[in-house]
């Protein structure tokens, strides 16, 4: 599992597609989650309802990422931390809680379901990019009938360089059949030691109650992030959307 790719700090337009492909089917539920503005840090907030949240101490980092995304049966979360300090301290789902005001805990999916779902894409994933590959390597070919005189360099359309007629013959990785579902397992929150100086973090997903699918209003909600001996609270609401 550590060897899944590691994605980068910075709020991007992909936070909110990765948690729509790694959250189950939209059901009933029209829940979303807000975070208040820490009383020790900042709230940002971005495109379509996302919201980070930061705190900051002498030895970590950590933000608190609301996709803004429906939650319904199934939710998700972004953690990321930074180690400022000295010691290394492990981060994964372990150390991360979601707990509403009645004191009902938004347990985590288990790792192992998306290993499954990471194995059968990958393989299906390969064998779409290894035909990819062969249908664009016979483009070169294919063009290479029109030239004028056999030995001439052909002219590249107007406004293309050679680097970008190279580039032409590749596609999209995410446009390839389970590539965006790919991408969003490799942005999973998994457990890593974080040494000093390093980051690390991603997705939580979490599996929501039926009792609270059903209850139709909103609830406070706590997120803790353990960072080695300190605990980091993330303050904020599950809010019913009428």
């Amino acid at each position: 599992m550590k060897s899944w790719p590691m994605k980068s700090w910075p709020m991007k337009s992909w936070v909110g597609s990765a948690a729509l492909v790694l959250a189950a089917p939209a059901m009933a539920g029209n829940y979303k989650i807000v975070l208040d503005r820490p009383a020790n840090g900042r709230l940002l907030t971005g495109h379509m309802g996302l919201e980070a949240a930061d705190e900051q101490t002498p030895y970590t980092l950590v933000r608190v990422i609301a996709p803004g995304n429906t939650v319904d049966v199934r939710g998700t979360i972004r953690v990321l931390v930074a180690n400022l300090g000295t010691r290394t301290f492990t981060v994964g789902p372990d150390q991360v809680t979601l707990q509403l005001g009645d004191g009902t805990i938004l347990k985590p999916v288990p790792i192992e379901e998306f290993e499954k779902r990471k194995v059968v894409a990958e393989e299906e994933h390969g064998h779409a990019q290894a035909i990819d590959l062969a249908n664009r390597n016979d483009l070169p070919s294919a063009s290479g009938s029109t030239a004028s005189a056999p030995g001439m360099p052909q002219a590249l359309p107007t406004g293309q360089t050679a680097d970008t007629a190279s580039q032409d013959y590749h596609s999209d990785e995410d446009l390839l059949p389970h590539g965006e579902a790919l991408n969003a397992i490799y942005q999973l929150l998994i457990p890593l030691d974080i040494g000093p100086r390093q980051a690390w973090g991603g997705y939580y997903v979490f599996d929501v109650p039926k009792a609270v699918q059903r209850a139709h209003a909103d609830q406070p909600l706590t997120i803790t992030v353990r960072t080695g001996a300190e605990v980091h609270q993330f303050t904020g609401a599950l809010h019913w959307r009428d």
